[in-house]
């Protein structure tokens, strides 16, 4: 038995079946009763420094947990994350990613085990099968959840945070733009009654609205008469739009009223069949019980309308303001103008910020979407 001093504590390392046992005293708690601090290793050498490092967490207040693994850290900031108030589709992204990804693949490792060099060799298996932006949400999850371990105490330090994010092998789906005859035909498909969700497409393709604009839009929101939608909120967590810069008015064009119109009276009737089963939330988009649509509801309903059209079903609702975006630009708009009917301040690219405060009705996008689709009803006739 080996005696050793680590700063002010006494201990021994002893051999103990396959390998050694250190411990040292901490001297006596209220019931009289010796306190002993034990590591366990292979060599003396491990042990000693398994004492070292238990020694300093003591002294800093840390009470690291060994049976604290990855999937406990993952699961209790999730929760954390749940009580926060975070949509209902984010938990449910980053739970998948979590199960999927973490939890199957480095969840039993315990948390005080774990090192830079195995976070690292994890992202880049990761990497292989996923695009970079996923990537930087998996590694964000892993890092803030043993941020929220080291704050609690249940571990020293955050070594998800000492790795980059790498490279995903995977591509990024490119956003799509429907041509004009290919709008054109959805437009024509969403006309039919079968198709719930076809006033949200003809909205969408006419004034160039996000999806979870539309999926948050109230009929106190839109005002027929004068044909204009006003943009004041999102399906977003908080409910504010994507920010307080894209809150704007836009004028829409005939077919889009008209489809609003047919939509309104349909509600009517839904509302008085449902009667107290009616969920009051006024959304212009929702569900046949007046609950709200869920992008992954969106996405069935919207592949359904554009299969009908015989565009195939890979298209998905974003990029119909992608086909707003390609029809005004073809049809001569100034990229100034475009940047205005979006919302946007800035012409380089389609995620700046959005212009300050409820913007004035603008009326270009109605004119033209108005002219367009005047000509090549009238060629098709």
């Amino acid at each position: 038995m080996a005696k050793i001093l680590i700063g002010k504590y006494e201990g021994s390392i002893y051999a103990e079946g396959d390998g050694y046992t250190g411990a040292i005293s901490l001297g006596f708690g209220p019931d009289g009763k010796r306190k002993r601090l034990k590591r366990k290793g292979r060599t003396k050498a491990q042990v000693k420094d398994k004492l070292i490092e238990a020694v300093n967490e003591l002294e800093e207040g840390i009470k690291t947990e060994r049976n604290h693994t990855v999937e406990k850290a993952v699961n209790a900031f999730l929760i954390a994350l749940a009580k926060q108030g975070k949509s209902e589709a984010t938990m449910k992204t980053y739970r998948g990613l979590a199960d999927n990804h973490i939890v199957t693949k480095i969840g039993k490792v315990r948390l005080a085990d774990l090192t830079a060099d195995a976070v690292e060799t994890w992202l880049d298996e990761c990497a292989e099968n996923m695009t970079t932006q996923t990537l930087k949400i998996l590694h964000g999850l892993l890092r803030r959840a043993i941020r929220l371990a080291e704050r609690r105490g249940k571990v020293k330090r955050n070594v998800a945070a000492l790795v980059d994010t790498p490279q995903g092998k995977r591509p990024t789906r490119r956003s799509r733009s429907l041509s004009l005859k290919q709008a054109t035909k959805l437009l024509r498909t969403a006309q039919d009654p079968q198709h719930r969700l076809g006033a949200y497409v003809i909205l969408a393709i006419v004034s160039g609205l996000r999806t979870e604009e539309l999926r948050a839009l109230t009929w106190a929101d839109v005002d027929l008469k004068k044909k204009v939608v006003y943009v004041l909120r999102s399906d977003r967590e908080g409910g504010d739009t994507k920010t307080k810069k894209s809150r704007r008015g836009v004028a829409v064009a005939d077919m889009a009223v008209d489809a609003l119109t047919a939509l309104r009276k349909r509600q009517a009737a839904e509302k008085l069949q449902a009667g107290d089963a009616w969920q009051g939330h006024n959304l212009v988009f929702c569900k046949e019980d007046g609950t709200p649509y869920t992008d992954g509801d969106v996405l069935r309903r919207f592949q359904k309308i554009t299969a009908a059209a015989g565009l195939g079903s890979a298209w998905v609702p974003r990029e119909l303001r992608h086909t707003f975006v390609s029809i005004m630009s073809d049809q001569g708009v100034a990229l100034e103008k475009i940047s205005d009917l979006v919302g946007h301040t800035s012409t380089h690219t389609t995620q700046a910020v959005y212009r300050h405060g409820l913007r004035p009705v603008i009326t270009t996008g109605a004119e033209k979407m108005n002219a367009i689709f005047k000509d090549e009803k009238s060629k098709s006739a």
